[in-house]
């Protein structure tokens, strides 16, 4: 696990350091940073930089280590369902900030909670996992926890990157939480993983002399590689302004997304079925989008010292 968590922060480290000026070419700054700049509020230093990537990068680190041992303790559908709980703990933090939530955006924000919910405990797919798997009860409960809690750090580091997207440029923002990201993964690494790593290293390394290092290693570089550059890379790169146009409550009805997209790709890659009640938690996610999708656009001017957006 720890192996894992450092490869993929250092492949999307190295990603962007070496794509990041293609990605910033083409695409557009975020509206509200231009504003800022316009405005005279030209904060974007070399200090502002660290202090944003420093604190960034910590909130991913915590959330990614919590959320990776909490998915080897637990089942499947309690971690999918688990780390979606950004999507209330986003909206609930910031109405008690005063920031003004539509009710169409909060009913959208509930009902695709449900739908995650009815979804990710589908009887079918919930008696297959765990007749595979056969957790005891208390390693389930150490893993729902984990899960949990990297939720609460995920959900801080979505409403920190939507204030720091104010003030800096997202390829110099995200390319610094990597950098931090992958500074601490190593680390930890260091400390608590290091013996089995070099371990695992070795035995691939055995193996590969009789075999390809694509056949030794089977499908972990093709994991790291994706999960490096697409996943902690690219997708963070286009968060930033994503998250600055549509606020952070709307955009976690687009990350609840992931369960339905993880089954639809097991269901055509792997033959996985879903159940009746995972139909219904599927329409009824698919339903909570179309609202916030169709929800009028948020107001930067809604008299609020912080609005939506």
């Amino acid at each position: 696990v720890l192996l894992l968590n450092a490869a993929v922060s250092a492949v999307a480290l190295v990603g962007l350091l070496f794509g990041g000026s293609l990605l910033e070419s083409t695409t557009p700054l975020p509206s509200s940073f231009v504003q800022n700049q316009q405005e005279g509020q030209k904060q974007d230093n070399s200090m502002l930089k660290l202090q944003a990537g420093l604190e960034l990068g910590l909130w991913k680190f915590l959330g990614t280590t919590a959320n990776l041992y909490g998915l080897s303790y637990t089942t499947a559908d309690h971690g999918a369902f688990l780390i979606q709980l950004t999507t209330l703990i986003v909206p609930v933090v910031q109405g008690i900030m005063g920031v003004p939530i539509p009710r169409r955006i909060q009913f959208s924000v509930c009902l695709a909670l449900a739908g995650v919910f009815m979804f990710t405990q589908d009887p079918t797919m919930c008696a297959e996992t765990r007749i595979a798997t056969g957790e005891a009860a208390s390693t389930v409960a150490l893993g729902d926890t984990l899960c949990v809690v990297a939720a609460g750090f995920y959900a801080t580091y979505d409403l920190r990157l939507f204030s720091w997207g104010k003030l800096v440029k997202p390829k110099d923002l995200i390319t610094n939480k990597i950098a931090t990201q992958a500074l601490f993964s190593l680390l930890l690494l260091f400390a608590l993983g290091w013996t089995e790593s070099v371990d695992f290293v070795s035995s691939v390394i055995t193996e590969s002399s009789s075999s390809s290092i694509l056949e030794a290693t089977g499908f972990l570089i093709p994991v790291i590689l994706w999960s490096g550059v697409a996943v902690n890379a690219i997708a963070p790169f286009l968060q930033v302004g994503g998250q600055q146009a549509v606020g952070p409550t709307r955009a976690q009805t687009l990350y609840a997304s992931q369960p339905l997209w993880a089954s639809i790709i097991s269901y055509v890659c792997l033959g996985e079925t879903v159940g009746t009640q995972g139909l219904v938690g599927g329409v009824a996610f698919l339903t909570a989008l179309g609202l916030a999708a169709t929800a009028e656009a948020p107001d930067p001017d809604c008299g609020q010292k912080s609005c939506e957006v």
